[in-house]
């Protein structure tokens, strides 16, 4: 009878919801129905002030917020609404993407757990925890997710779209192009999807396919500065440097404070051997982005060499000057000795990596594929040996650099794995998978900074795909 009394009084105490906190639910509904997350927002503030404190409303207001993108506002709202209705499959959906989005994935991923338990055909948090998993490199699991969904939805875009970054970054390019292919079918001309198709192209050394891609891309928005970075590596496999760098100019030139734009071109310049433009450039990437590691790493070289070419340059010794004599005779032919002498030789390490390619490029390929079947054995020292023939043939193959980087920390052999997948990403600063792999190594070798840097790195380069 007491606690009865009790509950009354407590009835009695708290704030009674006016017909106006209805009103302001309704206005707020609406609003968000008709995409004004920001007044619709206010409209749910208006509610719970009027004491309408029902999880409804604290549902409704933390859906504006995850439109505005105010991730941290719609976890406290959605907190709120579950304490009042623990099992709301849509709350535990929506708090699990704001959680994603502030980088907590394992909270994510244990909110769309519950959410799936609760309701196995919630479609959306299956596509949503695929995504968690695979910031968390849990690729497999997220394939499961996705082949679910497209089981059950084989036209989901989005669920094409994941499955083919999944794929990608497990490296089964073929099966990932198809899914793109797949995707564009239903989506023709998506420049996200195009970017993606054409960097795994890219990767399979189908330049020429990439290029299309890319150059599609770029043609379906001429100020995106992302097409043209990608564009222009294109061009630059395609031994047409002027207009691979053209391209990076261009991309600076829309967005002066996007540091891949810088770093994509301090990298052009270094692998064509302007080690001091290209220390220039990605000193301004890490200005820009100050956990770009590979560029930080790519600075160091590109100092040391510019210190090697000023010691060539120091050290030449101009020849003799030669007894005056009477003028030569007019005549066509090579310039004088001491002419064509006065001038320093370059070394051969300074001249640009890509000269020095094998002239046989089906025997540089046939020494990569060896080395990855033998990756595929479980033959490491092996496959290291094939891909250090096709890596001597073609230094800047950023796959096989990727392979035998792969093959050193297979054999535990941390800091030659780290100076390959750092060599990849210098060819490649769009090689997701030479970062997470590098994130490993470095892990191993006790680099837990760099390691999650180049784990973040990774997960921003596949969530942009």
């Amino acid at each position: 009878m007491l606690l009865f009394v009790l509950c009354l009084l407590q009835a009695a105490q708290a704030p009674k919801p006016q017909p106006a906190a209805e009103v302001e639910r309704a206005r707020a509904e609406r609003l968000l129905e008709q995409g004004n997350a920001a007044e619709a927002a206010d409209a749910y503030s208006a509610a719970l002030q009027l004491g309408l404190r029902h999880s409804s409303v604290y549902k409704g207001r933390g859906q504006a917020h995850l439109r505005l993108e105010y991730w941290n506002e719609a976890i406290a709202d959605f907190d709120a609404a579950l304490r009042l209705r623990l099992n709301d499959t849509d709350v535990l959906r929506d708090r699990g993407i704001a959680r994603a989005k502030i980088g907590r994935y394992q909270d994510a991923i244990e909110d769309l757990d519950r959410a799936i338990q609760l309701k196995p055909d919630l479609w959306e948090a299956y596509l949503e925890r695929a995504s968690a998993l695979g910031n968390v490199g849990l690729f497999g699991r997220g394939l499961l997710d996705l082949d679910k969904v497209l089981q059950a939805q084989p036209d989901n875009v989005r669920a094409l779209s994941l499955r083919g970054a999944a794929y990608f970054m497990t490296g089964e390019h073929r099966k990932a192009i198809e899914d793109y292919s797949a995707a564009l079918q239903r989506q023709p001309g998506d420049i996200r999807l195009l970017l993606a198709r054409g960097a795994t192209h890219a990767q399979l050394g189908e330049h020429r396919k990439a290029f299309e891609d890319r150059d599609a891309a770029v043609k379906a928005d001429l100020t995106l500065s992302e097409a043209y970075i990608a564009r222009g590596a294109s061009y630059h496999q395609l031994g047409e440097h002027a207009k691979g760098l053209e391209d990076r100019n261009t991309a600076i030139r829309l967005n002066p404070r996007l540091a891949s734009a810088w770093a994509a071109r301090g990298n052009a310049f270094y692998l064509l051997g302007r080690f001091s433009d290209a220390s220039s450039d990605l000193r301004e990437a890490v200005r820009l982005d100050p956990t770009d590691t590979a560029s930080r790493d790519l600075i160091e070289k590109a100092r040391e060499r510019v210190r090697e070419q000023m010691d060539v340059a120091s050290t030449a010794v101009p020849p003799a000057a030669p007894p005056v004599a009477p003028p030569p005779p007019a005549a066509v032919g090579p310039p004088p000795a001491a002419q064509r002498d006065s001038e320093p030789r370059p070394k051969e390490a300074d001249l640009p990596k890509h000269r020095h390619f094998m002239t046989n490029p089906k025997e540089v390929e046939a020494h990569h594929q060896q080395g990855r079947a033998l990756l595929q054995k479980g033959s490491f020292a092996e496959a290291i040996e094939e891909l250090s023939k096709a890596i001597t043939g073609k230094p800047d193959h950023a796959l096989a650099l990727n392979a035998r980087g792969y093959a050193y920390l297979q054999l535990r052999q941390a800091a030659k794995a780290v100076e390959d997948f750092t060599a990849a990403v210098a060819v490649n600063p769009e090689y997701a998978n030479a970062y997470l792999n590098r994130s490993a190594a470095r892990r191993m070798a006790g680099d837990k900074d760099g390691a999650q840097q180049d784990a973040a790195k990774a997960a921003s380069l596949t969530r942009n795909r």
